[in-house]
């Protein structure tokens, strides 16, 4: 009987936490955030240092977009700077018709899409690339943490901060990218995040 009880509170604890943070907001066909990430080069480099690390900002960034998908990080090296990771598109990729014919997956701080059930891709690879991006959050407070630890799939989010390169002890070293173009090793946005809005 006490397992019984003990399967019932993790089962409720999951569909709670499902409920909460993975239940995919529903929107309709049709491009819901028409305009491009904005990026503003700085006209004197900025740096700080936080939580034992020392953060250099590259560039101003702003940006409104569709969430793809979210994933928490608890244990591995970055876990304790940026401790979520945002999948996010922007005009095609902010497209319900679009991105329920793909599987978005993310997993070691990287971000996947394929063809669902092995059909074509509903766009070409290049416009995929360019209208989607994987960004390492760093709340620059614990305000923005919180918000950001409620943000859900579908969900449309402004955010607004820097692209940062992080250096820590031991030699640690984490570098922003600073285009829309790259993939692989070294593509991923780490977006030190000031304000936050969510429609």
């Amino acid at each position: 009987m006490r397992y019984l009880w003990l399967l019932m509170v993790v089962g409720f604890l999951g569909g709670w936490h499902w409920w909460t943070h993975a239940r995919p907001v529903t929107r309709g066909s049709g491009v819901v955030v028409a305009g491009e990430p904005e990026q503003r080069a700085l006209d004197a480099p900025r740096q700080w240092n936080a939580r034992g690390y020392t953060f250099i900002a590259r560039a101003r960034y702003d940006i409104t977009s569709r969430i793809l998908r979210r994933e928490n990080y608890h244990v591995d090296g970055g876990a304790n700077i940026a401790p979520l990771d945002l999948a996010v598109g922007w005009g095609p990729m902010s497209d319900s018709s679009v991105i329920e014919k793909l599987e978005i997956t993310q997993m070691g701080r990287f971000f996947y899409w394929r063809p669902k059930h092995g059909s074509t891709l509903p766009l070409p690879a290049a416009q995929l690339i360019t209208h989607a991006a994987q960004m390492h959050m760093i709340p620059a407070s614990d305000d923005i943490e919180k918000r950001l630890g409620r943000l859900r799939p579908g969900q449309i989010v402004t955010l607004r901060g820097y692209l940062v390169d992080v250096r820590g002890p031991g030699g640690f070293a984490w570098n922003t990218s600073l285009t829309r173009t790259d993939t692989g090793d070294g593509a991923c946005e780490i977006f030190w995040a000031e304000s936050i809005e969510v429609e």
